[in-house]
């Protein structure tokens, strides 16, 4: 199947400074692609490229085989996009400034009175319909930023930190409403510095790190490449006479088991079940672990000094499920364009 999204070797420069360098990974149609790297890695340049924001790089970028300076038009018809602060016209109504983005990127005036009561509904924003923007907190100003981005249905949603600094139900909505998109066909490519968010929507995983990728996949993929051991859970309600198994207590009846490399995990897991039964126990649970996003970026900042490579400060310090929080001054930032767009060349 032909990737929605194609990046072969972007190079960006500041000041002869490289906020991009070499960058090329593909998105599948239909895949949820999770952006990841400290703050000034150059993940908001990579959107803003994409979003045609920036449009003198080097290497080149298509959205469904339209390249996005050479056939412009095409390729931001099938793009919404969800800047990191929306600026909207805080004089309109949430009414009027849908409507207006909405024409601005091409949606007829029928489609857009049936879309926005239904996404405002979806979004739990009908009773701020006729609001002032000015009057929106900043969750609800974020919602109306996504909404912006879905009025024309596009095949691919770009999303930079669209999760950040809200409260929980908001968090989860959200995220539901990426999968919702999903499962109807959209492609979304979305970045963050806060890797829970990350691990509960995406297929698959991009590391950015000093304006290079660093490796993607899946988190199963990662943990293979990064060389992370392979673990077991074990619960028991009835601990056996005899652990059938070295391991890591972790709470009562609880266990972490390491598999040995090349150990085959459904013999262990076989092996543990018979002999647990066989000793008197009973088993609540058993399974593979699976590991999370800051064991693994945890290990790649590792493999990148093994290698001699130099690892940034705030990359180093994810104690919170996050990532490191220095922003470069020519990378993150230099755009100031951040008005809402649904790529329409308003």
């Amino acid at each position: 199947m032909e990737p929605l999204v194609q990046l072969r070797g972007v190079t960006k420069k500041y000041y002869g400074h490289a906020v991009l360098s070499d960058v090329s990974f593909e998105i599948a149609p239909g895949e949820v692609f999770g952006y990841i790297g400290p703050n000034g890695a150059g993940k908001t340049t990579t959107l803003k490229i994409l979003a045609g924001l920036i449009q003198k790089f080097e290497g080149d970028v298509l959205v469904g085989g339209a390249h996005v300076v050479k056939d412009r038009a095409r390729a931001h018809a099938m793009i919404g996009y969800l800047p990191q602060s929306c600026g909207f016209q805080n004089w309109r109504t949430v009414d009027s400034a849908l409507d207006v983005l909405g024409a601005l990127s091409g949606v007829d005036d029928a489609t857009r009175k049936r879309r926005i009561p239904e996404l405002l509904e979806r979004f739990g924003l009908s009773a701020a319909r006729f609001k002032k923007v000015k009057e929106l907190s900043g969750g609800m100003a974020q919602k109306l930023g996504l909404i912006q981005a879905l009025l024309h249905d596009p095949k691919l949603l770009v999303l930079d930190e669209p999760l950040e600094g809200l409260d929980p139900p908001t968090r989860n909505l959200l995220k539901e409403i990426i999968r919702e998109r999903q499962r109807a066909g959209t492609t979304v490519l979305f970045s963050s510095h806060i890797l829970s968010d990350v691990e509960d929507v995406a297929d698959r995983i991009g590391i950015l790190h000093g304006g290079k990728i660093a490796t993607s996949g899946s988190i199963r993929d990662l943990t293979s490449a990064f060389g992370l051991p392979t673990e077991i859970e074990v619960e028991y309600s009835v601990a056996p006479s005899a652990l059938p198994f070295t391991g890591t207590p972790r709470k009562p009846n609880e266990w972490r088991v390491v598999l040995a490399e090349g150990e085959d995990l459904d013999a262990v897991i076989h092996g543990i079940v018979e002999q647990s039964l066989a000793a008197g126990g009973k088993l609540r649970r058993i399974g593979l672990v699976e590991p999370d996003l800051d064991a693994l970026f945890a290990q790649y900042i590792n493999n990148s000094r093994g290698l001699g490579q130099t690892a940034s400060p705030a990359s180093d310090t994810n104690n919170s499920r996050g990532l490191g929080q220095t922003a470069s001054p020519a990378s993150d930032t230099n755009n100031s364009n951040n008005a809402p767009k649904q790529v329409a060349d308003a």
